[in-house]
């Protein structure tokens, strides 16, 4: 196996050491049994792991996790499982080993063949969106200048303003209830529009603020692959 550059290569999607391509754009981790790695690149390689349920052994086992991904300069991981609870599991477990920061984001329960193929065509889709180059605290616009939620509303929207395909965030308007909704401070995405932007609303108490969300999307299939980015990271 040789990279584009004619350097070998110890695996299909290795990053090459000689000219610094990477050859995995991305990964993903799915629990079931087993931990399976799946680096997504020109070609699909997959990795498999013994899981143990003793508190070390799984810690090794996300240290080994965590290299392979280093390995490869894999820059994002879509972790996925039989179900919430095995997500949960190896979300936490990755998020503790990793050697980089890495951008994770949970997906939802589904088998393995069909996590594979979703994540091969999120990829894909994912590569044609244009990407910005603006500071996130460059983003937070508008007239509304007060955001709810104090400083960990601000930081809901300082996470999605980290989003590379997201070029400005609105705050807008704010409705307050008669009764408190409880659950402290929320962010939920909630829709996209046919040019692919975003609104969500950030929910403190019984105050609700919408917040519109531009993006480089070129239409709503587009806006619908960020959107899904967005409701990982705000749920995280």
């Amino acid at each position: 196996m040789r990279c584009e550059c004619g350097n070998p290569l110890p695996s299909p999607t290795a990053y090459c050491l000689y000219c610094g391509r990477r050859n995995a754009i991305s990964c993903g981790l799915y629990i079931s049994s087993k931990v399976y790695l799946v680096f997504i690149g020109k070609v699909i390689e997959t990795l498999s792991f013994k899981l143990y349920e003793e508190e070390e052994s799984v810690r090794n086992l996300f240290e080994v996790v965590a290299e392979r991904i280093h390995e490869r300069r894999v820059e994002e991981v879509y972790v996925c499982g039989e179900n919430e609870k095995s997500m949960s599991f190896g979300f936490e477990n990755l998020k503790r080993c990793s050697l980089s920061d890495l951008k994770v984001y949970l997906t939802q329960p589904m088998e393995f063949e069909e996590f594979v193929s979703k994540l091969k065509d999120f990829v894909t889709k994912k590569e044609e969106l244009k990407k910005v180059e603006i500071p996130p605290e460059e983003k937070i616009q508008g007239s509304h200048s007060t955001v709810i939620g104090g400083r960990q509303g601000r930081e809901f929207l300082h996470r999605v303003a980290c989003c590379e395909f997201v070029k400005k965030i609105v705050p807008g308007v704010i409705t307050g209830g008669a009764s408190s909704l409880g659950g402290g401070v929320r962010f939920k995405v909630t829709r996209c529009d046919e040019k692919g932007n975003l609104r969500a609303l950030l929910i403190n108490g019984s105050s609700v603020q919408e917040i519109y969300i531009i993006t480089t999307a070129k239409n709503k299939e587009q806006g619908e692959i960020i959107l899904k980015m967005l409701r990982s990271v705000s749920s995280s």
